[in-house]
Order: C-alpha cells, then sequence, then structure tokens
C-alpha cells in the first residue's frame, strides 16, 4: 500500500476545516441585537382615537398609542432581547394640554423613566422659545445629572422650570452660538456605545424647518440646508464613527422620510440603516436606497418600529472582526391588543390629574400666558356627525369643517388654515372593537387639534396672491425634490373649489380656481376678504398664516371679546361648537392626475413627490439672530403648526 505524502495530508485539512467553521483556531458566531424606533410621541401619554388603514383600501377608527402602552411594548422587546437599544426621535414634548401648560415637564416625567438610550428633538420641541430648548437638550453630566433647571424668558419676571430628558440628544446639523464658548456642542452629532460587544454609532439629524416655522424660534441656532450639506455631514460622521471602532452606523432623521430617503440615496455606503422621524409614515416594508442604506419609519406614537441586527462575529488568531449580517424590520401595532402598564400609567395618571379636576384653572406659562383652561379636559363642547381628522394630506376632514365655521363666523369669502400632522381623531361610528364612537368633541380633542397658541385674525388678499400662496404650499407638499418640502399637509381653504394637477410640477398645478358654489373663477385684480391666522405672541404686518401679502390684517374678537383683547383660535373653536355641529364632509379639490392618496397609497404624503420639481435652494437659516425678514424664511410656514 502506497502511503500518501504528509504535505498532501496537510493540504487536504486545509480544505475542510473552514467548511466546518474553524481554521487555525477561527470561530464564527452570530450575534443580534435590536433597535427600537419610537417616533413623534406628541405628548401623548394616553390612547387615542386614530384613523387608520383597514388594509382594504379604506380606513376605520381605532384606539391606538399612548405612552402607557409604549411602555408595555418596550418591556417586552427588552425581555425577548436584553441586548436593545430605544431610540427617542422626533417631536416629544409638544401636543395637548398637558404639554402647553407645563412646557413639556409633564410628558418628561414619566418618559424619563423608560430607559431611553439616545434621541434627536423635533421641530416641535422648538416651539417653547430658544431659552427653554436649551434648557432642556443643553448637554448634561450623566454622573451629575440635573434633570431640573429654571431658565429665564426675556420680557418675563417669573422663571420657567424644564424637566430634561435623561438621555443624550443628537443634531448633527445644528449649532447653536454657544458652541462658539464652551467645549462641547450643544447638540453632540454622534453617539455611540457598545451591546453584547458590538459597537453602535449613532448619527443625528434634527429638524431644519425650525426657521420656516418662525425665525425668532432659530434664534442664536444655524441649520444645515439641501440634501448637499446634509450629505455631506453624513459621509464626515458615519467615516469618523467606523474609524472609531463602530461596527454598525445608524442615522436617526427628524428631516421626515422624504428627505431621509432622497439623502439616503445619495451618501456613501458607510450608513446601514436610516430611521427617519417628522413624517408620521408607517413603513411596515423597509425602503432600499441606492446606497444600500434602509430606511424606514414607524409612524407614530401608535406604532413602534423594531430592527433586529444580526452581526456576524469572527475571531482568529485572538483578532475579532465584525460584519453586518441581516436587518429584520417589524411594525409593533399598539392597539387595544397591547395593555398598560401599571406603572407608567400611574406616573401618567399623576401628570394628568389636575387636568380633570372640577376645579381646573390653568394659565400657560409665558409667552403663552394668554391661552387659560377653566373646564376639565372631559368636558365636552361639541359634536360632529362625520369624520374629523388630519390623516390626509391633500384635504382633511378637520380642515374643511374648521374652515367652513370661521367663514361662517367671520362673514368673510374665504378662510384657511396650516395643516398639520398632529391632532385628534372625532367619529360617530363603531371603532375597531365594536366600541361605540359617540361623536362628542372635548375639551382633550380640542387641544390636541389646536396645541400651540395662534389667534384667527382677517384680512384682504388679491386673487393674484392668493393663487401663488396655493401653489407654494403645493409644492411644499408634492414637489419630487423633497428638500422643497416644508410641510407635508396642504392648507384648508373654505369659499374655493380647485382643480388642479398635482403632475403639472411646482408652481404649475393650478387649473381653475373659483369661488365655492358659482363658477366664478377667481381674477388675478379680485379683492378677496379672508380670514386666517396670526401667530402669537408676535406676527410680522400683512401677515396671515405666515404668509405676507395680505392687507387689513387685524384680530378677529366679534362678539367673543371686548375690543383689544386677543381671541386665540382654540377659543373661537369651543365657542363656534356652541353654535355649529362640526361637519367635515366636503370636498372642493379635483386632482386631474388622480394621483394615489392615503388609504389607497401606502404613503400619506407621495414618497417620491409629484410631478416635475424645480430644484431646492439653499437659503438662509435664520440663525445666529438674523431675521429673515417679514413672514420668515421664503414666506415661511408658521410658529407652532404646519408640520
Amino acid at each position: 500500500m502506497k502511503t500518501r505524502p504528509l504535505f498532501a495530508i496537510f493540504m487536504a485539512t486545509l480544505l475542510i476545516l473552514p467548511i466546518t467553521g474553524q481554521a487555525r483556531g477561527g470561530k464564527n458566531s452570530t450575534r443580534t441585537i435590536t433597535l427600537i424606533e419610537l417616533n413623534d410621541l406628541h405628548a401623548h401619554l394616553v390612547p387615542h382615537m386614530d384613523v387608520v388603514s383597514n388594509g382594504s383600501g379604506g380606513t376605520k377608527v381605532a384606539r391606538r398609542g399612548g405612552l402607557t402602552r409604549i411602555a408595555t411594548a418596550v418591556k417586552q422587546i427588552r425581555a425577548d432581547n436584553p441586548n436593545s437599544l430605544l431610540m427617542n426621535v422626533g417631536d416629544t414634548y409638544h401636543g395637548g394640554a398637558e404639554a402647553f401648560y407645563t412646557v413639556g415637564n409633564a410628558i418628561a416625567r414619566p418618559l424619563n423613566t423608560l430607559g431611553v438610550d439616545v434621541g434627536v428633538p423635533g421641530n416641535w420641541d422648538f416651539y417653547y422659545s430658544p431659552p427653554m430648548f436649551r434648557a432642556r437638550f443643553g448637554q448634561v453630566d450623566t454622573n451629575q445629572f440635573t434633570d431640573i433647571f429654571t431658565v429665564s424668558v426675556p420680557g418675563f419676571a417669573s422663571d420657567v422650570e424644564i424637566v430634561r430628558p435623561n438621555f443624550i440628544n443628537l443634531g448633527a446639523n445644528m449649532k447653536d452660538i454657544l458652541d462658539f464658548f464652551f467645549p462641547q456642542d450643544f447638540l453632540p452629532a454622534t453617539y455611540m456605545t457598545t451591546v453584547d460587544g458590538i459597537n453602535v454609532g449613532f448619527i443625528g439629524l434634527t429638524s431644519d424647518i425650525v426657521a420656516d416655522m418662525h425665525p425668532m424660534l432659530a434664534e442664536g441656532f444655524e441649520f444645515s440646508q439641501g440634501i448637499t450639506e446634509h450629505k455631506d455631514l453624513v459621509n464626515k460622521h458615519a467615516s469618523d464613527l467606523r474609524n472609531q471602532g463602530a461596527d454598525i452606523v445608524v442615522v436617526m432623521s427628524e428631516l421626515g422620510i422624504h428627505k431621509t430617503k432622497q439623502l439616503a440615496d445619495v451618501v456613501n455606503s458607510g450608513v446601514d440603516v436610516f430611521f427617519a422621524a417628522h413624517t408620521h409614515e408607517v413603513t411596515y416594508n423597509p425602503i432600499q436606497s441606492a446606497s444600500g442604506a434602509l430606511v424606514v419609519e414607524a409612524g407614530n406614537d401608535g406604532y413602534l418600529g423594531r430592527m433586529d441586527v444580526t452581526m456576524n462575529v469572527n475571531t482568529k488568531r485572538g483578532k475579532t472582526t465584525v460584519s453586518l449580517g441581516s436587518l429584520d424590520w417589524s411594525i409593533i401595532v399598539l392597539d387595544d391588543s397591547v395593555a398598560e402598564d401599571p406603572e407608567m400609567k400611574t406616573l401618567v395618571d399623576a401628570e394628568r390629574a389636575r387636568f380633570f379636576a372640577d376645579n381646573v384653572a390653568l394659565i400657560a406659562p409665558p409667552p403663552f400666558f394668554i391661552q387659560t383652561l377653566n373646564m376639565p379636559l372631559d368636558t365636552v363642547i361639541g359634536h360632529t356627525d362625520t369624520l374629523m381628522d388630519r390623516k390626509h394630506s391633500l384635504e382633511s376632514s378637520f380642515n374643511n369643517g374648521w374652515t367652513d365655521m370661521v367663514r361662517d363666523i367671520t362673514g368673510t369669502e374665504v378662510a384657511m388654515t396650516p395643516g398639520f400632522r398632529m391632532g385628534a381623531s372625532v367619529a360617530s361610528y363603531m371603532d375597531e372593537v365594536d366600541t361605540v364612537a359617540t361623536g362628542d368633541i372635548t375639551m382633550e380633542d380640542a387641544f390636541r387639534f389646536f396645541p400651540m397658541l395662534y389667534a384667527v385674525a382677517t384680512g384682504q388678499v388679491t386673487g393674484a396672491r392668493l393663487k401663488e400662496v396655493i401653489e407654494e404650499q403645493l409644492t411644499r407638499t408634492y414637489s419630487s425634490d423633497a428638500f422643497n418640502h416644508i410641510g407635508g399637509w396642504n392648507y384648508g381653504f373654505s369659499g374655493l373649489d380647485m382643480t388642479l394637477d398635482l403632475a403639472a410640477g411646482d408652481g404649475q398645478r393650478i387649473k381653475t380656481l373659483s369661488y365655492s358654489g358659482t363658477t366664478a373663477p377667481v381674477g388675478d385684480a379680485d379683492q378677496i376678504s379672508i380670514t386666517g391666522c396670526q401667530r402669537l405672541p408676535i406676527e410680522f404686518a400683512g401677515t396671515l398664516c405666515a404668509y405676507e401679502g395680505f392687507t387689513n390684517v387685524e384680530p378677529y374678537t366679534g362678539i367673543f371679546l371686548p375690543v383689544g383683547e386677543e381671541l386665540t383660535a382654540l377659543d373661537l373653536f369651543v365657542a363656534a361648537l356652541g353654535s355649529h355641529t362640526f361637519d367635515g364632509s366636503r370636498h372642493n379639490i379635483t386632482d386631474l392626475n388622480n394621483t394615489p392618496m392615503w388609504p389607497a397609497s401606502d404613503s400619506i404624503q407621495p414618497l417620491d413627490g409629484v410631478g416635475s420639481a424645480q430644484p431646492a435652494q439653499d437659503g438662509d437659516t435664520c440663525g445666529f439672530f438674523g431675521l429673515c425678514g417679514s413672514g420668515g424664511s421664503g414666506g415661511g410656514s408658521v410658529f407652532g403648526f404646519g408640520f
């Protein structure tokens, strides 16, 4: 028998060993960590009614979300995989009466028990003023954490207490004037932590539209603008994190999923996942970008996003290398099958108790003290026999019903209101668990629809200027260049019939515009009486709903208040419901393109826009004490709403 040479046996062994995963002492294994996305809480402490897709192209009324259910779902995920990180992305401390009357403190206290690891502020978190934003989000020494800061608001004698988040918040695309005087950035660009031996690097992008809400909200701040600046930022910080040893790099983006998707397409391949917020889109299936990164968004507080990240770990000759294996994304629906967490509910009930007391008498803190609350939040103030919500981007039932009411009260030819993503839902039919929804409107609903301070005002506008405002709103919602988007929900109008072609492109979408109930077209030279809104406590002259170019603008008081006193939109809404049944069922907008809209399509705001686009311009961000002039940057949207 012929003996095989030792060299041949050795070589055969080398060929066999890799198949078994062992090579010269090497070892392959996998580890799974879980990234949890909570986005756009909007101060929802308890479950609330919402309008959701029924899965068949229609909608249903459902009870969703709330911090009490979020706590249950987070605990369940952590029990399933202790190697988890919780992100809080986007608008958190604003929305509803509890937030408004405590400048977000009633939200911060229970949220701080949830165990959030890292976050990003949203555009609404800037609402309470730059001093309050700085007090809440300035960097903290975690070894000497101070949960309450007292801040002085310029022009007011009394100080305001601000409860701070007990987790780090990021903002790579924002600079504060104080950054020139202190060694640490006000909002750090990145954060890295280790879970089960896996180094996770986070990049945070806050809102880029704060100056458009109102230039005063951006005082002392500078924000990156446009896709090029954001691309360069992400590329730089992703490279830095990789050089620092990050095994996986994720971006938390408050830019909204439309801008985030466009950004993900053009960055280098250093980012693995973009977690979007701001636009409240529910992505059941991850979006694959051109760079290879996945893009996801977990709706709002009615959902949680779960990303199970499987990493390949190879140890060879004492050196360990880690590479990405797989990304498994799922949406957790926080419906009635998810119980409220008892511990969180105790905390939440304590924060809400004074808003339901018999002797409610609350005055908002400065600078919002004009708004008062003198009845419990569960007080019924009106009724609707139709759906009242803000879920549709082109024409929402709330915008229709509200503008009809104010136009009827003020007697003007036209009324307009900003669009926003937030809001309650009220209906008078059966919800998904066969509970009767009565259609009663409560004070809590009212504060969900008006969680900010603004007044109702009347004025005049030419037909030509009105068309420009409508076209700009359509561009800001439907442009196929996402970085043209400022809002995301179209303004609402009463007194107008519109025929649009959304596919016609930016600045060309209006095909006909006429006065409702007639065939008379709106002429460019027409002088039109109009009801709109004014930002409080300050507004630029000749401005309605953040747009300049109006004349004879005056706050509306009517029969409700003595001359000279300021009437807020919430005040008028409550008063009007005393004589009006809310009806938002009309439809006055026709789209010749028949653009697929939610719920028939997956996205509330079409993901890639509609029609041709004018390239977005990188404008003045109004930061470092540079007011943008009348109406904010580029005409602006509005202080406290529009997004």
